[in-house]
């Protein structure tokens, strides 16, 4: 079973914690990553508005598939996250749409959850 470890999205003082700022404690690596479900607010990535990410992250079966330097582009973007579901796989054949559709994230290296208040 995977280690899951659950914390608040705000510092003591009101402050919120970014997405980039989590990912800056995961560290250099080669997966593949994907955002499955995004809804949150920042300044988007250039020439694509977090509207088209959430779409292209509901059009297509493995989500938005983005590699380390491009999610970690698109965490620096976002102010606060609403809404969240972002993982990462060894490679894209593990982002199986049908495992992912059925909560099934087994073949996952890592998964990120984020949802309002929490």
């Amino acid at each position: 079973m995977s280690k899951r470890t659950e914390f608040r999205m705000q510092h003591g003082q009101g402050a919120v914690i970014g997405l980039d700022s989590l990912l800056s404690l995961v560290g250099e690596n080669q997966w593949v990553w994907s955002v499955l479900e995004f809804d949150g607010i920042g300044t988007a990535l250039p020439g694509l508005g977090y509207t088209e990410i959430r779409d292209r992250a509901h059009s297509c079966p493995q989500g938005y598939v983005m590699s380390w330097p491009q999610v970690r582009e698109f965490a620096a973007s976002v102010q606060q996250c609403f809404d969240l579901l972002l993982v990462a796989a060894t490679d894209r054949r593990a982002l199986d749409a049908q495992r992912l559709a059925a909560g099934d994230f087994s073949e996952c290296l890592m998964v990120l959850a984020a949802g309002d208040s929490t």
